[in-house]
């Protein structure tokens, strides 16, 4: 039973998918190919952690791949594939922001799991941090350079789409209200908003006693009780 339960977030997210593929079947006249991979990617991601603790010998906690796939469900799924980043304003935002507490999540893991215990505490969140501000980097870099290479993607926000009301501005008024850059920086702060949550969280852990995330202790020590150094 408990090396099934390993599998219920794949299983989660393809339920999650086929919903996601009739709604968009039914609600939307236009459909393109990359919406139909999205929706064919997004079952596949929670596989990669069971995967990497099988054949790499890895402890990666249950937990972690229950984050990462909400995040992708959300992303992939709610956000891109039934466009409720046009929607909802604050979704991007509120996506990366949850970018940074799964990041400082993913980042604390790899890092006890490769002897981060021997850093002392302020060296060890430093790392963590920078580690997580990196990756929300080279996301930025990913979306920019997505919207070079595909015509069609506009993963910074700032494309006019056809007989949209933006359509009818001038230049310098689309552009008053959609500044990429902006985006881009807006993107980094809610990050490192999210990465201090997480940050919080661990704060928290430590005044119980370490019971909050009980968990995932034991899982990085192989089942044995955690104990701080």
């Amino acid at each position: 039973m408990k090396k099934l339960i390993k599998f219920t977030p794949a299983v989660f997210a393809l339920v999650c998918s086929v919903i996601t593929l009739i709604l968009y079947i039914c609600l939307y006249e236009q459909h393109t190919t990359m919406r139909y991979v999205q929706v064919c990617v997004t079952p596949l991601i929670p596989l990669v952690i069971p995967f990497l603790n099988k054949f790499f010998k890895l402890r990666i906690p249950f937990v972690f791949n229950v984050a990462v796939t909400i995040h992708a469900i959300i992303a992939i799924n709610f956000a891109a594939v039934l466009g409720f980043y046009d929607k909802w304003v604050g979704l991007d935002k509120f996506i990366h922001a949850y970018f940074g507490f799964l990041g400082g999540l993913g980042v604390f893991i790899f890092a006890l799991s490769f002897g981060g215990r021997k850093l002392n505490p302020f060296g060890f969140f430093l790392l963590v941090f920078l580690a997580v501000m990196g990756l929300a980097a080279l996301w930025e870099i990913w979306e920019f350079s997505v919207d070079c290479i595909v015509a069609t993607s506009n993963c910074q926000r700032w494309k006019v789409e056809a007989g949209s009301v933006e359509a009818v501005m001038t230049v310098e008024e689309y552009f008053a209200m959609h500044n990429p850059l902006a985006d881009t920086l807006w993107d980094m702060i809610v990050t490192v908003f999210g990465c201090f949550v997480f940050f919080a969280a661990v704060f928290a852990d430590k005044l119980s006693g370490y019971k909050i995330c009980k968990s995932i202790w034991r899982q990085l020590s192989g089942g044995e009780e955690f104990q701080a150094e």
